[in-house]
């Protein structure tokens, strides 16, 4: 079965629009010249003309008459199509253009690509070594513009430069010359008033977003009706069959889905009689009334052996094969009912419902919808199993985490699509490259020159012994081709082995095409049979992942009147990571299982998205792990092992490819598989993309992808190609490309057990330079950072003003305990902005002596006369504070703290988990929670460095990454921070600057504090918006437009009020303004300061701003 090819749009979005549209007048008198083309290409005559000749035809009748667009000999200033040579690839140049051309602009929207009439387009043909399609991504690739289109004159596509090749709408010649539908589809979508519009953007974008949508929105409402209809059909067949394990009847609810949903598929794509679900569920003998349930055996015991008088081929497979105790089971009609409902969707080829002029009334399922569906089946089949085995919900949550695939979220597309493109694409690239020098080698004659490509030739000018060597060449490829074996050791629902599926299938037919030119007859085997049996395996720890694995490997390869093939022997059920039974039952002995694998070395390629397990729940593997593993560690994640585990089982020169979350590389967890990587490997490519929810939408990970060689004799690649891709950045449509001209190559032998950098070499040596010039900061200050304080309870400790006023009113000597605080958000650069917030400080009696810490068990008593107010304040919360875990000796202390006097002295506060750079001095004595370090003294200087750009760009790559992209500076980095020895002149000086900094900052705050007061009480804006939190970035019409969107439509702004913002703009805002222009030079100037103590040249200065992280604390002058 061929790669199936999918619509750029989703049909059921396209439909309403081609219903709607008028063809233009302009087309009835183009209907001859399209039924010349028609009677051209279905004559054959079509395939006896050169390219050369028919090409400019063929564009004049179609793109300029028909669909509109114009050249620049139509006497206009701006033309929409140009047949110049604008683009050029490996010395190829696109045929034309779509666009808009103006003497002065241009404005690419499509390339496009012609070729003759026999052209595949989707494959190199008549000795060219790219495909058309591949010619026409280029061009477009650097134009730029993001849509393809390449025409065969037969037929003509158009592409996204975002999806993959097997993504695009079909426009087939001879169909548009005969029905008027398709030729509404065709001038719709291509037509130059839509796709070139005289303003707006062309309409393909709209579809496309449109189509994202609403397959979004039918995924979830289908897998809720799947889920629901799976959970009723399990609940009933409990009911039915108490004498059977509900862990038994959990699996055979599973099967009878897959089944059901194979046939369902079967029935829409003509690999089953239509309706076969139906007739089932319909059809009553009233000679012998039956349960439905018996019909649907029959049905089920037909696709296994085949029934001739129902049309039902043999699919067989093991799907099907008898089952005693499903057999056996007592089954209600209502039960099969849902065996109905699920085949009321539309499984057809999107394709095909794409070309369709019904709208079958069905909502269209596609490949990509069950690929979610299927892996998201695996994790709520393990909730059902949990509540199965009667766990408490915490227990479940426990047992679920414990074997949950927490990485096995649905893989998009675009990340299966590159990383096996990066592992078996570079396998194949070897191999061809290995079977092309041995027979070179062997070749004589003229021989030799055809096998130094054999992918490019003239047909028409081989020779015999020509001719000879390369049938021979690509005979022994396609020989060489199955005896490539992939391997996803925790497969899932199957999406990397599908995509190596769709790889392998285009490389092997490219071959039997190469046979076809050459010898005028292609290679006659079963293709999907081949590649499931000898080149894809997988492995499960899940069972019924395994089955739903199966299933889409069936599904996708299905074919009228072929048996399915059996996945037993290559798809199984194993615990990847453990061989010893008596450790696990489904312990997994990789040798036995595949001889024919290891007998040849091991895999090619492994492939996968491992199982993200915290460490603390592998605790009953660990001491088999610490045996088994050299990359231990007794804090590391499962995901490390398989790493280890994928290296093992590759052949030499095999590639290996995982996506996880990026901690091992940075963590001290992950040194041992740093250090395992750097003696057991070849680095090859490692991409980090931070914190991209983009890629896993439902995990909060921070995933990378690396590649990597398993060692032979040859030399080892002296560089590895690394890129960081911050999430703001991350072009998901444009991947490959991103990481090939964003990527930097950097020597491999940094790659060690140390703490990985994926920077630029020039950026690396900054870095160094930064640390080797400096001392750390615990040497600077000789004091650690210090934590703010954890409560254990903040709705009792943490009171605001009002609560604070009314404790002291009852009590004035409640104030003794009762401190200002700060939280993380308070802190700005420079000086804090307080809250109004206090925290009530009570000291443990293990740190302080108090008036009850030897009262023994009249503490309670006495605290309660000491601060009366306050115990009553707390008494409310007694039993929540009884049981924290965080306390002093009695329930109303806070928890031990050997520095309480250090809140009170001057100090340099900072966030742990921080989203721009935001250090500030306090000198008022102000406490603070737990997401709140300080520094105690008074160190100018340190201030100047830690808030500089420079010292940001350092921590975005030395610092840990928290949620969306936060940097967290956590004790650990921070007494690493590299901090410059100053000049006593700099240190006067930067001491001035932060002085002015600080009286600035605290005026600024004053400013906006005092607008939001006044616009609360004169406009009653309780809740401003950020912008209005933001004064000093508006103007005063901004100004007016924010508060007239906060008050809302209702509340129109007088003449007197909009005169009252204005005066007070001019009065308050725009002053203030002018401070913050003040302080901007300042940093600037302070920045100079860092950057001179740092020792950083110009050129180092340049390297710094061009390679600037997200968030610079400034902009460069």
């Amino acid at each position: 079965m061929p790669v199936e090819a999918k619509p750029l749009f989703r049909p059921d979005v396209l439909r309403p629009y081609i219903d709607q549209f008028q063809l233009p007048e302009r087309v009835e008198n183009l209907r001859p010249k399209l039924n010349d083309w028609a009677e051209l290409i279905s004559s054959g005559r079509a395939d006896t003309i050169k390219e050369t000749q028919l090409l400019p035809d063929f564009l004049t009748d179609f793109f300029y008459e028909l669909l509109g667009y114009r050249g620049p000999a139509g006497g206009s200033d701006t033309y929409t199509i140009s047949r110049e040579q604008l683009v050029e690839v490996g010395g190829k140049f696109a045929d034309a253009v779509l666009g808009h051309f103006h003497l002065s602009s241009e404005r690419y929207i499509a390339a496009l690509e012609g070729k003759g009439p026999k052209d595949p387009l989707e494959r190199p043909f008549a000795g060219r070594k790219k495909s058309a399609v591949d010619q026409c991504y280029g061009y477009a690739i650097n134009l730029p513009c993001d849509w393809i289109i390449v025409t065969s004159i037969r037929q003509t596509r158009l592409y996204y430069k975002g999806t993959d090749q097997h993504t695009y709408e079909l426009f087939e010649t001879e169909s548009l010359a005969r029905d008027d539908r398709l030729l509404r589809r065709f001038l719709f979508l291509l037509g130059a008033e839509r796709m070139v519009p005289e303003s707006g953007e062309c309409h393909l974008y709209k579809l496309r977003a449109a189509s994202e949508k609403v397959g979004k929105e039918l995924t979830k409402e289908y897998y809720i009706r799947y889920a629901d209809i799976r959970q009723d059909i399990f609940e009933q067949l409990v009911a039915a069959n108490p004498k059977v394990s509900r862990q038994d009847l959990l699996a055979c609810a599973q099967k009878l889905l897959d089944r059901v949903l194979f046939i369902a598929f079967c029935e829409d794509r003509g690999l089953l009689p239509e309706d076969s679900l139906k007739r089932a569920y319909e059809h009553k003998d009233p000679y012998h009334p039956r349960p439905v349930w018996e019909n649907f055996l029959g049905l089920f015991r037909s696709v296994n052996l085949g029934n001739k008088d129902l049309e039902i081929p043999q699919y067989n497979g093991g799907l099907f094969s008898d089952d005693e105790l499903l057999d056996s089971l007592t089954i209600s009609d209502a039960v099969c009912y849902h065996f109905n409902d699920l085949g009321e969707f539309d499984y057809r080829p999107a394709s095909q419902a794409a070309l369709s002029d019904e709208d079958s009334g069905r909502q269209l399922i596609d490949v990509d919808i069950l690929g979610h569906i299927f892996e998201q089946s695996i994790s709520d089949l393990e909730k059902i199993r949990d509540a199965a085995d009667g766990m408490t919900q915490k227990q479940s949550a426990n047992e679920r985490t414990r074997r949950r695939r927490e990485g096995a979220f649905y893989t998009p597309p675009f990340i299966t699509r590159y990383m096996v493109g990066e592992t078996l694409g570079a396998v194949l690239a070897d191999r061809f490259e290995r079977v092309r020098q041995r027979l070179a080698n062997q070749a004589k004659g003229t021989a030799v020159k055809s096998l130094e490509d054999p992918t490019v030739y003239d047909l028409e000018a081989l020779n015999k012994p020509q001719r000879e060597a390369l049938i021979q060449f690509w005979e022994n490829w396609q020989d060489e081709l199955a005896s490539i074996r992939i391997l996803d050791p925790s497969c899932g629902s199957g999406a990397f082995l599908i995509e190596a599926f769709d790889q392998l299938h285009t490389t092997y037919l490219a071959s039997n095409d190469r046979l076809f030119e050459l010898r005028g007859q292609r290679t006659l085997f079963d293709l999907d049979r081949k590649i499931l049996q000898d080149n894809l395996y997988g492995v499960d720890l899940n069972e019924e992942a395994i089955e739903i694995c199966r299933l889409s490997l069936w599904i996708k390869t299905a074919a009228r009147g072929k048996v399915l093939t059996s996945l037993d022997h290559t798809i199984c059920v194993g615990n990847s990571i453990v061989a010893d039974s008596k450790i696990d039952e489904r312990a997994f002995q990789w040798q036995q299982a595949f001889p024919e694998v290891f007998e040849n070395g091991g895999f090619d390629a492994v492939i996968g998205n491992p199982p993200y397990v915290r460490q603390e729940l592998l605790s009953d593997i660990k001491p088999y792990l610490e045996q088994h593993f050299c990359s231990y560690h007794g804090m590391a994640d499962l995901y490390t092992y398989f790493y280890e585990l994928g290296m093992q089982v590759l052949r030499p020169g095999g590639r290996l490819s995982f996506i996880v979350t990026n901690k091992w590389m940075k963590s001290g967890y992950g040194e041992p598989l740093r250090k395992f990587f750097s003696e057991k490997a070849w680095m090859e490519s490692v991409v980090d993309f931070g914190h991209a929810k983009q890629i896993f939408e439902q995990a909060d990970v921070f995933p990378c992808i690396i590649v990597a060689r398993k060692p032979t004799e040859v030399p080892a690649p002296e560089s590895v190609r690394v890129c960081a891709i911050p999430r703001e950045q991350l072009r998901i449509n444009d991947l490959s490309k991103q990481i090939r001209t964003e990527g930097v190559e950097v020597e491999r032998d940094r790659f060690q057990s140390e703490s990985w950098s994926l920077e630029p070499k020039a950026v690396d040596d900054l870095m160094r330079k930064m640390e080797l010039s400096t001392i750390p900061l615990r040497e600077f200050t000789q004091v650690r950072p210090l934590s703010g304080i954890k409560t254990g309870y903040n709705e009792a400790f943490l009171i605001d003003t009002p609560t604070r006023d009314r404790l002291v009113a009852e009590d004035s000597r409640s104030t003794e305990i009762i401190k200002p605080y700060l939280r993380g958000q308070d802190i700005n650069r420079w000086k804090a902005q307080w809250n109004d917030l206090w925290m009530i400080t009570i000291k443990s009696s293990s740190d302080y002596k108090s008036e009850w810490s030897d009262k023994g068990d009249l503490a309670e008593k006495v605290f309660s006369y000491s601060y009366p107010s306050v115990y009553q304040h707390l008494l409310k919360y007694r039993d929540r504070l009884i049981s924290r875990s965080d306390q002093g000796t009695f329930w109303w202390e806070l928890r031990s703290c050997a520095y309480w006097n250090s809140f009170e002295k001057p100090k340099i506060i900072f966030p742990e988990i921080t989203w721009r750079s935001q250090w500030c001095f306090d000198t008022e004595g102000l406490y603070t929670n737990n997401t709140v370090y300080f520094l105690q003294g008074n160190e100018y200087w340190l201030l100047a460095v830690a808030n500089s750009p420079v010292n940001w760009w350092y921590s975005w790559r030395k610092a840990i990454h928290g949620k969306d992209e936060a940097l967290r500076f956590i004790k650990k980095y921070v007494l690493k921070m590299p901090i410059p020895i100053p000049t006593s002149e700099v240190l006067l000086k930067s001491k001035e600057l932060i002085d002015r900094l600080i009286n600035i900052s605290q005026k600024l705050n004053t400013t906006t504090n005092t607008i939001l007061d006044w616009l609360c009480v004169e406009f009653e804006i309780t809740k401003p918006n950020q912008k209005l939190r933001s004064l000093l970035d508006l103007n005063s019409d901004s100004l007016i437009t924010e508060v007239r969107k906060v008050r809302g439509k209702k509340k129109l702004l007088s003449a007197a009020a909009l005169k009252a913002l204005r005066e007070e703009y001019s009065t308050t805002i725009a002053p203030a303004k002018e401070l913050a222009l003040e302080a901007l030079q300042l940093e600037h100037q302070l920045s100079d300061l860092v950057n001179q103590a740092y020792g950083l040249t110009p050129e180092e200065i340049d390297l710094m701003w061009k390679t600037a992280p997200p968030r610079m604390p400034l902009h460069r002058e």
